[in-house]
C-alpha cells in the first residue's frame, strides 16, 4: 500500500470525504437458458473512516463488498466498484491502472461521455475492465462518484447493473432522507 500520507494527496476519481453517501438501483440479471431472471434491489455505499483511511460500507445489492480504498503510484482501488481491480488516477482518456496480481489488466479510461440516470445527466468517464469473458462498465463523474454500472458476459444483458438515484453528504450516523443536484448534474430533458 502506498504512503497514507501520499495517498492523500494524490487527486481520488470520486469524493471520499467521511458521510458522503450514494443510492442505486441494482438490476440483477440471471440467464436462464433462452430468459433472462432481473430483480432490482437498493444498494447503498458509504464513505466510513476518516480522510487518511476511507472505507467504503456498502448495504443491499446482489453481492454487497464493503472495503478500504486501496492507494498505490498512479492507481485506486474502490472495492464495492473496482473489487482487486485499479483505476489510474488522475482519470484521463487512454489511461490504464496497472494490471492485477493475477495478471490481468486494470480499467482503462476509453472516452467522455453523456449518461443519463434517475439521478440526472452527467458528463463521465466510461472506465471499463474488459475480457472475453467479462467486462465490467463504471461511468465516472469526478466531483459526484459512480453514475452507473454494468458488469457481465459481453454481448448479453448484463447481469449486474447500477444506476444512481441520489446522493449527498450527510454525518455518517444520519440516514440520508434526499439530495440535492449537485454541480456538472442536469436532470432529464434539461
Amino acid at each position: 500500500m502506498f504512503p497514507l500520507l501520499l495517498a492523500a494527496l494524490l487527486p481520488s476519481p470520486i469524493p471520499l470525504e467521511p458521510g458522503t453517501w450514494w443510492e442505486y438501483r441494482e438490476s440483477y440479471t440471471e440467464h436462464l437458458g433462452e430468459v433472462d431472471s432481473t430483480t432490482d434491489d437498493l444498494t447503498h455505499i458509504e464513505v466510513r473512516g476518516s480522510r487518511q483511511r476511507p472505507f467504503l460500507d456498502q448495504r443491499g445489492g446482489a453481492d454487497p463488498s464493503p472495503g478500504p480504498v486501496e492507494v498505490g503510484e498512479g492507481w485506486i482501488r474502490l472495492g464495492p466498484w473496482t473489487g482487486e481491480d485499479s483505476l489510474p488516477v488522475p482519470l484521463e482518456p487512454g489511461r490504464a491502472g496497472p494490471p492485477s496480481a493475477a495478471g490481468t489488466a486494470g480499467f482503462v479510461v476509453e472516452v467522455e461521455e453523456e449518461v443519463t440516470v434517475p439521478a440526472g445527466t452527467f458528463t463521465a468517464l466510461r472506465c471499463a475492465l474488459r475480457t472475453r469473458r467479462n467486462v465490467s462498465i463504471l461511468w465516472i463523474v469526478p466531483e459526484v462518484g459512480v453514475v452507473r454500472e454494468t458488469q457481465g458476459v459481453p454481448g448479453q444483458r448484463p447481469e449486474i447493473e447500477r444506476v444512481l438515484l441520489r446522493w449527498g453528504k450527510v454525518p455518517a450516523a444520519t440516514a440520508p432522507e434526499s439530495a440535492a443536484p449537485r454541480p456538472g448534474a442536469r436532470r432529464p430533458g434539461t
